[in-house]
């Protein structure tokens, strides 16, 4: 057999790198672990601002069709800048309205509602 002559700290080197290693994926992980709940974070703020923006559409929308008010629905100012509306009202050939669609948009997010009339 072969005999080990001055390689006594070739275990401890192997174990100092396995361990480092270990070290390295972990951290990594927990890191991108965090920032994935971050992001999260704040997509559920943006996703909260398009759904009240949808909503604040659908009854601007109501508002204009009882009550008769000309309210431009889709120039509504929001405290956020990157916050906005989109609404639509489809009718049928008589003019009577049939749906309002309005999507609410925050930091490319979008939310809609849609509300039928029968």
């Amino acid at each position: 057999m072969f005999k080990l002559k001055n390689k006594n700290g070739q275990a401890m080197l192997l174990a100092v790198l396995l361990i480092g290693t270990s070290v390295l994926v972990i951290t990594s992980l927990s890191g991108y672990m965090i920032l994935q709940r971050i992001r999260m974070g704040f997509n559920f703020v943006d996703s909260t601002k398009a759904l009240f923006a949808a909503d604040a559409g659908i009854e601007c929308e109501f508002y204009n069709q009882f009550k008769g008010a000309g309210v431009d629905c889709n120039n509504l100012n929001f405290s956020d800048p990157l916050t906005k509306i989109q609404t639509f009202i489809v009718a049928n050939a008589s003019g009577t309205p049939q749906y309002i669609k309005s999507i609410g948009t925050s930091n490319k997010l979008n939310r809609a509602f849609v509300a039928e009339f029968k």
